[in-house]
């Protein structure tokens, strides 16, 4: 009996070294790149268009999308859409800012605040679109829990986690959706 558990100990063992080398060589190829095509290395980031009545909405969108892809470092942003070789264009379709939950006197006790964008990513180069979503959406809800801050600065830090979300739908878009 212990000779065939031997046996099988050293199949296992001839089967599992060659996978193991192959994991590992496999390993070995895999690149933290961000996938896209060698020739795009500069991006150009107009203002987003506004198709909302919210005051300021597209420009807040670009300027978070600016930093946020300075931070990412995968891209150089340039300013003039002639010396880049990428381009993202979009347009806020939908701002909302809704009744979201009410207390037991009916009185409004939370409010959502909903962004809706379409972006395209263009390779200026090949003529192309690299990357294109006519929904990415953000949203949240203010006030959070215990419900007490109703004013400007809780409606203000909501919109800006909803543009958050939104930004990191685009950046992961452009860089990591291959």
């Amino acid at each position: 009996m212990s000779g065939s558990v031997h046996r099988n100990e050293s199949f296992t063992h001839k089967l599992l070294i060659p996978c193991l080398l192959l994991l590992g060589v496999g390993g070995c190829a895999y690149s933290f790149s961000s996938g896209l095509p060698s020739h795009i290395k500069t991006v150009a980031v107009p203002l987003l268009a506004n198709e909302t009545s919210e005051f300021g909405i597209a420009e807040e969108i670009t300027d978070q999308l600016v930093t946020a892809l300075v931070k990412d470092g995968t891209l150089r942003i340039v300013t003039d859409e002639a010396d880049a070789t990428s381009v993202l264009v979009g347009t806020v379709r939908t701002y909302a800012e809704e009744s979201y939950e009410y207390d037991r006197e009916e009185k409004v006790k939370q409010f959502i605040i909903r962004i809706g964008v379409e972006v395209r990513f263009l390779d200026r180069v090949k003529d192309e679109v690299l990357w294109e979503s006519e929904r990415l959406f953000g949203s949240a809800l203010y006030p959070e829990p215990p419900y007490e801050d109703t004013g400007p600065e809780a409606r203000a830090a909501s919109l800006g986690k909803a543009i958050n979300q939104v930004v990191e739908e685009i950046l992961s878009g452009m860089v990591a959706g291959w």
